[in-house]
């Protein structure tokens, strides 16, 4: 499955599963946090990357459909993901 990627409005939402390198937004963009939304099962994983494939953030979860708020807090050359497993991104970007 890939990922949908709402990019209309602030935060950004993306939904879906990926295992490859998948663009959410190829510009240069600030981005202040990430929200994980109910990644449902322990031990999935999240790795958010720039167009560059530099690491942002990446998330790993512990317990079954626990949420999680990683603050960023600053301008990334564009925004990909290479490992999401369940649950949804809420990016909030300036």
């Amino acid at each position: 499955m890939s990922l949908t990627t709402d990019t209309t409005g602030n935060p950004i939402k993306v939904t879906g599963t990926a295992s490859s390198d998948e663009t959410i937004t190829d510009v240069l963009t600030f981005v202040k946090w990430i929200y994980w939304y109910k990644p449902t099962t322990a031990g999935h994983l999240i790795n958010i990357t720039d167009k560059h494939g530099n690491t942002i953030v990446p998330g790993y979860c512990e317990t079954d459909n626990e949420s999680q708020w990683l603050p960023i807090y600053s301008t990334c050359d564009g925004i990909h993901c290479d490992n999401m497993d369940s649950g949804a991104l809420y990016i909030y970007i300036k």
